[in-house]
């Protein structure tokens, strides 16, 4: 299938300019792409060689320094063999794979903010079945949208905007330490994807019970990114319409057509995916653990893991 289906519009100047922010030029990341690729050519406990841009948005997550980089690239594929639960039936062809898609909307707006992020919309698409849904389907979700970016994207920093209209506390009671724990562990430990915004909007009462665990897991700095509104004006406050989905009141398009590009774009990537499905690290061939410790996930992992609540 030709892969004509655009998701994300990207600023001429953007590459540059955040490079610029390193201390880096485009040709110097380059090199630096390079000087990794020879790196995982000697890991032999990791499964391929990343192509150039992959290696590139990980430089990127990693403010360019490459000794971060390396560990990044190592748990992007360390989670997979050590944390087999999160990858289960993670492929999009799967059939819970594809019944995410029709209840809840997970997408990115296709302009940039004028800092250069890439904003998250995740909102409930069928209001009625919402409460039978796992959150960890969720999250692999994500992973999978995470996978289409790295290629495509250029990954500077988020800002998610969680629209809670049509949740019930039932559902949200199933964002659970144990959880959270795993999609901030997910998003810190393995893509480093700075985090600029959180904005909860359509807000309900049980959210702040959320919010309390969210404080004791999370740095003081990064809680204070979080916004709850009742509802979604404050967006327009910070956003240009035209980034905006119609939903919102802006002139981009709706989160429903936005959101009819994905099973497209899955199709474009079914051969990557169903690769990822068999790549695994090969612990016997690992040379050394990396000196920010490639185990750390899994140690967030099955400490929260143990974690019971009523």
């Amino acid at each position: 299938m030709p892969k004509d289906t655009e998701l994300f519009s990207i600023q001429s100047n953007a590459l540059s300019s955040i490079v610029k922010v390193y201390n880096k030029t485009e040709e110097s990341l380059a090199e630096d792409v390079l000087r990794l690729k020879n790196w995982i050519k000697d890991q032999h406990h990791l499964p391929e060689i990343l192509d150039d841009k992959r290696v590139q948005n990980f430089l990127i997550l990693n403010k360019c320094n490459i000794e971060k980089t390396k560990v990044k690239i190592d748990m992007y594929y360390t989670f997979r063999s050590q944390v087999p639960d999160l990858v289960k039936n993670i492929n999009p062809r799967c059939s819970i794979m594809k019944e995410v898609a029709t209840l809840v909307y997970l997408v990115f707006l296709p302009k940039m903010t004028k800092d250069m992020y890439r904003v998250f919309v995740a909102k409930c698409r069928t209001k009625d079945k919402l409460d039978q849904i796992d959150v960890y389907d969720v999250l692999k979700t994500a992973v999978n949208l995470q996978e289409i970016r790295l290629k495509e994207d250029i990954m500077f920093g988020d800002v998610i905007i969680f629209d809670l209209e049509g949740t019930s506390v039932r559902f949200l009671s199933k964002l659970t330490p144990t959880f959270l724990m795993t999609f901030i562990t997910l998003y810190k430990k393995v893509y480093s994807l700075p985090l600029k915004g959180v904005y909860l909007i359509n807000s309900v009462p049980y959210v702040e019970t959320i919010l309390t665990i969210v404080k004791a897991l999370v740095t003081p700095k990064l809680f204070g990114r979080i916004h709850v509104c009742k509802d979604a004006n404050i967006l327009k406050e910070h956003f240009p319409l035209e980034m905006l989905p119609k939903d919102y009141g802006g002139t981009e398009k709706s989160i429903e057509e936005l959101h009819e590009l994905y099973p497209l774009k899955y199709q474009e990537y079914q051969d990557r995916f169903d690769l990822l499905d068999k790549l695994r690290v090969n612990e016997s061939l690992r040379p050394a653990r990396l000196a920010d410790g490639n185990d750390e996930f899994l140690g967030y992992h099955d400490n929260f893991k143990k974690l019971e609540i009523d």
